[in-house]
C-alpha cells in the first residue's frame, strides 16, 4: 500500500552543485590533535566536523552511521532556502544560519547549518566558509580551544559571523552616509541606488535579527550542550548581536527618512518646473489676447492703418510682460 507518510529523500536546493563534497574531521583533546577526511571518529574525545559542498547526498547523510541523526534534520541541512533558526531535538542541537560577509567591495550571502552533541561539532556549508582558515589555525595554536567543550567552537564560528556582519554593516552605514550627503547637497540620488541599499540593510537584519532571538531562547532552555565556563562568551556574543540589531533598527529609520527626504525632493523639483511652467503660461495669457484682438477682421480697423502700428504692439506686449514678471516677484510667486 503506498504510504504517502514514507520518508522523502533529501535534496539539495541551492545552486553550487558544482562544488565537491569534502569533509574535514578534527579529532582532539587537551594534548592531541588529528585529522581525517571521513565522518568515523577516531579514539579522541571531541571533534569537530567541516563539511564543503552538498550535492553529494549520499556521501552527507552517511553521517548519520555515526550520530542519530533523525531524516527531518537531514532533510533541513539540504535545504537551503530555510530561515535562521536554532532547534533542539533529543539532545541534538540543530542550526541554520543565513549571513552576509564583504568580499572585495561586494556583500556576498552565505549558508550554513550546524549540528551539535554533548562531544561533536558538524558544520555544512555550499562554499568553502570565510572563516575556514581562522578556525584551522586556531586547532593547531589555540590550547584553550582544544580544552574546551565543543559549544566553544561554536561561539567561535558565531561570533566571526557576527563579526563579518559587522562589517557588511560598516560598509552598507558609509553608503548610507553617502547618500545622505547627495541627497542634502543635490537633492538627487538614482532611484535604483537607494533602493538597492534599502535591500541590502533588509538582507543583513533578516540575518542578525532571527539568530538573537533564537540563540536568546536556546541558551534560556539549559540544554546541557551548553559549558558553564562558555557561558560569558556567548552573553558577549548575544551583546555584539544586540548592539547590531539595534544599529540595524536605526538604519531602518534613516532609510525612512532619507525615502521621505527623496520623495521630498522629487516633490519640490517637480513643483519648480511646474511655477516655471506656469508663470511662462501666464506671462502669454494677456500677449495672446492682443494678438487675437488685433489679428480680427475687421472691414474697419482704423489703428491697422497707423505707420508705427507694428512698433506699437510690440512694445506694449514687451511692457505688459514686464509688468507682469514684477508683479509676479513683489507677489512672491516664485
Amino acid at each position: 500500500m503506498f504510504n504517502r507518510f514514507r520518508t522523502k529523500k533529501p535534496v539539495y536546493t541551492g545552486k553550487h552543485a558544482d562544488v565537491p563534497t569534502r569533509i574535514t574531521h578534527y579529532h582532539y583533546d587537551a594534548a592531541t590533535l588529528k585529522m581525517s577526511n571521513s565522518f568515523k571518529p577516531l579514539p579522541l574525545a571531541k571533534h569537530y566536523i567541516e563539511v564543503v559542498g552538498l550535492n553529494d547526498i549520499d556521501k552527507v547523510s552517511s553521517l548519520k552511521s555515526y550520530i542519530d541523526v533523525d531524516n527531518l534534520m537531514m532533510e533541513d541541512v539540504f535545504n537551503v532556502r530555510q530561515r535562521n533558526k536554532i532547534e533542539w531535538r533529543d539532545g541534538i542541537l540543530f542550526g541554520v544560519f543565513h549571513m552576509n560577509k564583504l568580499q572585495n567591495g561586494a556583500i556576498k550571502d552565505d549558508y550554513m547549518s550546524l549540528i551539535m552533541t554533548q562531544d561533536t561539532l558538524v558544520t555544512f556549508h555550499e562554499t568553502p566558509p570565510f572563516f575556514k582558515e581562522a578556525v584551522h589555525s586556531l586547532f593547531e595554536t589555540d590550547l584553550t580551544l582544544r580544552q574546551a567543550t565543543v559549544d566553544y567552537i561554536m561561539y567561535l564560528i558565531l561570533d566571526m559571523i557576527t563579526d563579518g556582519h559587522l562589517d557588511v554593516y560598516d560598509f552598507l552605514d558609509e553608503q548610507a552616509s553617502v547618500v545622505e550627503a547627495v541627497l542634502l547637497e543635490s537633492g538627487k540620488v538614482e532611484q535604483e541606488t537607494f533602493y538597492h541599499l534599502r535591500k541590502q540593510f533588509l538582507k543583513l537584519k533578516q540575518c542578525v535579527t532571527p539568530t538573537l532571538e533564537q540563540l536568546n531562547r536556546t541558551l534560556n532552555k539549559n540544554t546541557q550542550l551548553f559549558h558553564p565556563d562558555n557561558q560569558p562568551y556567548f552573553d558577549d556574543l548575544q551583546d555584539h548581536l544586540l548592539r547590531l540589531d539595534n544599529h540595524l533598527s536605526q538604519e531602518r529609520e534613516l532609510m525612512r527618512h532619507l525615502l521621505d527626504l527623496h520623495i521630498n525632493n522629487q516633490s519640490n523639483r517637480l513643483n519648480r518646473i511646474m511655477t516655471t511652467l506656469t508663470l511662462f503660461s501666464a506671462l502669454f495669457i494677456p500677449l495672446t489676447f492682443l494678438t487675437g484682438f488685433f489679428g480680427m477682421n475687421f472691414v474697419h480697423f482704423d489703428i491697422l492703418a497707423y505707420e508705427h502700428a507694428l512698433a506699437v504692439f510690440i512694445g506694449a506686449c514687451f511692457l505688459v510682460a514686464l509688468f507682469m514678471f514684477w508683479l509676479f516677484k513683489r507677489m512672491k510667486w516664485f
